[in-house]
């Protein structure tokens, strides 16, 4: 008995010791979690930045492919056929999984699915430069796809859970898109650079260190969001069913003028991806108590009819793009560098519309801006419906930009924040994507119908003269303003004139700087009630943001 009880005293003064330890050790992990969190909230300003720079890094990355295309495909030794799979394995998988990675994004948090959609799009934008064949490039470049579908509608989505609707997101949704403008002025000129120099494989290598780069910054600049508690489950049968109908509809219109669109490699993809599309909607209605794309959303109207004005708008914007850059080179004898000089202008001056257009947009009803956009986007094309070989540049072809840069500012802009404007955050993730989805949609569609048109009213060869050719490309234009015509008259009947956010007021009292986790708490309660944050310039509500935001 007494050996039992010095065996009982010699233990129990280790247990209070063992206390100590793991106390000592709590309060390092607390300190050093503590350190890494003020450290997060200095970067948090940044965010914005952030999420901007992954737009400019794909939207380089993609324009930079129109001064490559033909280097590349001698390169490597692309065919005639498999040249337009330089693009189209990018786009196909970018917009089959945006629909996935936007739902993901709101169900796990959009900052994860944005960060491993950095790294996702670094490492294969890597790998493509070391590409030593078509099938390799094209299967890489389809992979990097993947992570810039991750990437845009979480970032999207992280803009709305962070700025309130109002002049602050129309703020930083401007910001979004002069970043966008931006990359594709340095897409044009860092093409053109590093293909006369080190070679095209850099511009991958570029956007590679560029996303690397973004995922650090990004992981200390985008505030870690509070534990979620996740209750619903991705819907597995309807991802897979809306991203196999995606990728084979997105294939079906990219390679149809190229193969034939009842040909045997097109049109069997066509029927089996309306056919996914079929029973993903079965799916959605009739199987899963959480599906992929809550069909709430589309009972929005500002939703819905800006979704239609995406679709008219990219259509005529791809048309747009693709005559002028035919009269450029082919009319008017310009080189690829030439025209991506000739395209600086248009570039230059919409970083410029978009940083206007930030802080006009919220004073004023979206709507008439949309349709100021269709209107000055016909007369653009109409101004290139008439240009000549002869014709000089800075009077049709640079005025005609400039009228195109008005248009795209005034009416996609508005458009997109009319899309974003009345979803919930826990929905932001996935109607970013379906908008991006639309804009993926509209493109190729458009340039189909005004292709179509010019191909049928003249056929051009080699040795077609060059009036003949310009003839061509004018009734392709005419197409481009007869979508613009449609469109205008679809959203002037579908899209609310809803009248601008009312003006701002005060926000809920913020605590010291002791406190800053309490005042996030009280100020995102605040927002949540409805309430407006002040309105400030845009460092102000970005500081103001870091401080404020509540994330989903």
């Amino acid at each position: 008995m007494k050996t039992e009880v010095d065996a009982i005293h010699q233990h129990t003064p280790q247990q209070p010791q063992k206390q100590e330890v793991d106390e000592e050790r709590i309060q390092v992990d607390e300190k050093q979690q503590t350190k890494l969190s003020a450290f997060q909230e200095k970067m948090a300003p940044l965010m914005l930045f952030v999420v901007s720079m992954a737009q400019f890094i794909d939207i380089m990355n993609g324009s930079s492919m129109t001064v490559a295309l033909v280097d590349i495909s001698k390169a490597l030794g692309f065919d005639s056929y498999s040249t337009q799979w330089i693009i189209s394995a990018y786009v196909v998988t970018f917009g089959g999984f945006l629909l996935l990675s936007g739902r993901i994004g709101d169900v796990y948090g959009h900052r994860r699915v944005f960060l491993a959609g950095q790294i996702w799009f670094g490492v294969w934008s890597l790998v493509i430069s070391f590409s030593t064949s078509p099938a390799m490039f094209c299967i890489t470049r389809a992979l990097q796809g993947i992570g810039a579908a991750m990437s845009v509608p979480t970032a999207l989505g992280l803009i709305t859970t962070t700025f309130p609707a109002g002049p602050k997101r129309t703020r930083a949704l401007s910001v979004f898109g002069g970043f966008g403008a931006a990359g594709a002025v340095v897409g044009l000129l860092l093409a053109g650079a590093f293909i006369s120099s080190v070679g095209w494989e850099w511009i991958f290598r570029f956007s590679s260190i560029f996303s690397f780069l973004l995922f650090v910054v990004g992981y200390l600049a985008i505030p870690v969001a509070p534990p979620k508690v996740v209750t619903a489950k991705i819907d597995v049968a309807g991802a897979m069913t809306a991203t196999s109908s995606m990728i084979c509809i997105i294939y079906y219109i990219s390679t149809g003028s190229a193969t034939g669109w009842a040909s045997v490699q097109t049109l069997p993809v066509l029927i089996a991806g309306l056919v996914l599309l079929v029973a993903f909607f079965w799916i959605e209605l009739r199987l899963v108590k959480n599906p992929i794309m809550p069909f709430r959303i589309w009972r929005l109207q500002n939703f819905s009819s800006a979704f239609v004005a995406i679709l008219f708008l990219q259509g005529q914007f791809q048309g747009f793009t693709y005559f002028s850059t035919l009269i450029f080179q082919n009319v008017m004898g310009y080189t690829s560098m030439q025209t991506a000089l000739a395209f600086l202008a248009h570039s230059l001056f919409a970083v410029v519309a978009f940083t206007v257009l930030g802080k006009v947009l919220p004073k004023y009803r979206l709507k008439p801006f949309i349709l100021t956009g269709f209107a000055f986007r016909c007369v653009a094309a109409l101004m290139f419906a008439f240009v000549k070989s002869t014709t000089s540049y800075w009077t049709l072809p640079f005025l005609g930009l400039l009228v195109h840069v008005i248009g795209l500012g005034t009416s996609v802009l508005p458009a997109q924040i009319t899309a974003l404007k009345d979803a919930q955050n826990e929905d932001q993730g996935v109607v970013g994507a379906l908008y991006s989805t639309g804009m993926q949609l509209g493109a190729p569609l458009g340039l189909v119908i005004v292709t179509l048109i010019s191909e049928n009213s003249v056929a051009v060869t080699v040795g077609t003269p060059v009036e003949e050719v310009m003839k061509s490309y004018r009734n392709g234009l005419f197409g481009v303003v007869a979508l613009g015509v449609l469109g205008a008259v679809v959203t002037a009947f579908m899209m609310p004139n809803t009248a601008p956010a009312p003006p701002a007021t005060p926000a809920a009292p913020i605590a010291p700087a002791g406190d800053s986790a309490d005042a996030a708490v009280v100020t995102g309660a605040a927002v949540g009630a409805g309430a407006t944050v002040v309105d400030l310039d845009l460092d102000e509500a970005l500081a103001e943001a870091a401080e404020k935001m509540e994330m989903v």
